[in-house]
């Protein structure tokens, strides 16, 4: 049901009439007295059919400026508020890996420990060992962990209807995916797994005595003063003010409303706002979460590989430990993202190499009706981010 899956094959003349759209409406939209690039770029996000937008930039003067694009409601057409809340999916992670780097850092655990280590039992499949696989790898996706076990309707609007209300246990969830066996031996390769962070809340479980949400809350929300950032739990509902979420599931299909369900593990259950998580990217990046030490492991990246990173990132990616390094022509070292993707929401938070400029997006629509729509979005997403914290922009 979960994220950072696009079915991605071969591109289709349908991307190229949809890249000239994209380009004459870019156009049309720069020229209009009184709109500035990033609202242009926000527009361009929600002409693709997205039904609203939130983004905030954060200059190295700490400046801030935020702008919405569409609607909230399709319904009554309410505007979007740049203050509300979203799923943050796999931002989550982001959190989850700066826990773990601090605990690394006051020698509660090493990043060389093993899942054996910490979760006796637990990591142990045919062809599976974790004994084998080290906390770093979980927090790098190089553990060879597959990802979720794939219902056959899973990406469907039938299978949504089916699990949204359904509470997961994290070891039966684990069980599952790894039941389909390694994608590849320990440290080898990159391959996107949410059964890691699933793991690795647990050993932040192991090693605290605590859930992992109220470690994130203890130790990054409450420093930081992230008033609106929050453990999702077992409810299905979103307080306000928020965004209504949609879905399209089929090409040529309606947009289903996916405001409610529940998605509550490490892998993606936080909720927050493009000023929270602005905030925590220029920390976290900056080094006022983590030591120097851990940030240069968090840094130390691997290329990302797999069917289709390339046509949503063109400039090329990179993964450190839990976190994403993709690189664009005008910002030298490239920038530092966070990524989240879940049914009807996608965030993407990035910085400088300095930590010192931020842009953050949030997006409430998924659209995964096909291949062209699907990486049309990311590469708006991408161009905004771009614009907005590149030198020659």
């Amino acid at each position: 049901m979960h994220r950072k899956r696009i079915a991605l094959a071969a591109v289709t003349a349908g991307a190229v009439a949809a890249a000239s759209f994209a380009y004459a409406w870019h156009a049309s939209a720069e020229e209009r007295p009184g709109r500035d690039r990033l609202q242009a770029d926000a527009d361009r996000i929600v002409a693709l059919g997205v039904t609203g937008v939130q983004a905030r930039v954060t200059g190295d003067d700490g400046d801030t400026r935020a702008v919405t694009s569409g609607v909230a409601d399709i319904e009554t057409a309410a505007p979007v508020d740049d203050e509300g809340l979203m799923r943050i999916g796999s931002v989550t992670k982001t959190f989850v890996a700066t826990v773990v780097l601090q605990l690394a850092g006051e020698g509660v655990l090493s990043l060389d420990d093993t899942a054996e280590d910490w979760l006796p039992g637990v990591v142990q499949a045919e062809g599976i060992d974790g004994g084998e696989i080290t906390i770093r790898q979980l927090l790098q996706h190089t553990s060879g962990l597959p990802d979720y076990a794939d219902a056959p309707d899973l990406g469907t609007e039938a299978h949504f209807q089916r699990t949204r209300f359904v509470i997961a246990d994290p070891v039966e969830t684990v069980q599952a995916a790894l039941a389909a066996g390694p994608v590849g031996e320990p440290g080898e390769q990159w391959h996107y797994s949410n059964p890691n962070y699933i793991l690795l809340g647990m050993v932040i479980e192991e090693a605290t005595g605590h859930h992992w949400a109220k470690a994130v809350h203890d130790r990054i929300v409450l420093p930081l003063d992230l008033h609106d950032t929050f453990w999702a739990g077992f409810t299905a509902k979103t307080a306000e003010p928020r965004a209504n979420l949609y879905q399209r599931f089929e090409p040529g299909g309606d947009l289903v409303d996916v405001t409610e369900y529940i998605d509550h593990d490490a892998s993606g259950g936080l909720i927050s706002t493009t000023a929270d998580i602005d905030r925590f990217m220029r920390a976290l990046i900056g080094g006022d979460l983590i030591g120097d030490a851990q940030l240069r492991e968090m840094q130390r990246t691997v290329p990302v590989t797999g069917e289709g990173y390339d046509l949503i990132a063109p400039g090329g990616a990179a993964y450190g430990l839990g976190i994403f390094q993709l690189g664009f022509d005008d910002c030298g070292e490239g920038l530092w993202l966070a990524g989240g993707d879940v049914l009807g929401a996608m965030t993407r938070a990035a910085t400088t190499a300095d930590g010192e400029h931020s842009a953050t997006v949030f997006s409430s629509t998924q659209l995964r009706d096909s291949l062209e729509s699907g990486v049309a979005q990311n590469l708006r997403t991408n161009d905004l981010l771009e614009h907005a914290l590149c030198e020659s922009n």
